[in-house]
């Protein structure tokens, strides 16, 4: 992953992960999938509805340039006891993958 991407991309997750938390106080945690092209995070929160497929099922976003998004996102919400044991999407990698994101203010 070139730094310049990596960066870019890492800013974005931060970002999104930072603006979603204030927003939704019940979030236990944020992880960030790495990937070039497109940021992926994973919101654990007890308050959402149990997965029936098995599988974690993110909502997609287009970029945004002029709000400072450059990347595509993907935005995936769990309950806790789902971490680890759902499929991830094919391009996802696996969960040992999963970067648990500090969001101090």
């Amino acid at each position: 992953m070139s730094d310049f991407i990596g960066e870019d991309i890492k800013r974005q997750a931060l970002l999104l992960a930072r603006d979603n938390k204030k927003v939704e106080p019940e979030i236990q945690a944020i992880y960030w999938m790495p990937c070039e092209t497109e940021v992926r995070l994973i919101e654990v929160q007890s308050n959402v509805v149990k997965c029936l497929s098995g599988a974690v099922e993110p909502f997609y976003f287009d970029p945004s340039p002029t709000d400072g998004l450059p990347a595509p996102s993907g935005i995936a919400l769990i309950r806790p006891d789902e971490f680890g044991t759902l499929n991830l999407p094919g391009n996802w990698g696996n969960w040992e993958d999963a970067l648990l994101l500090e969001l101090s203010e």
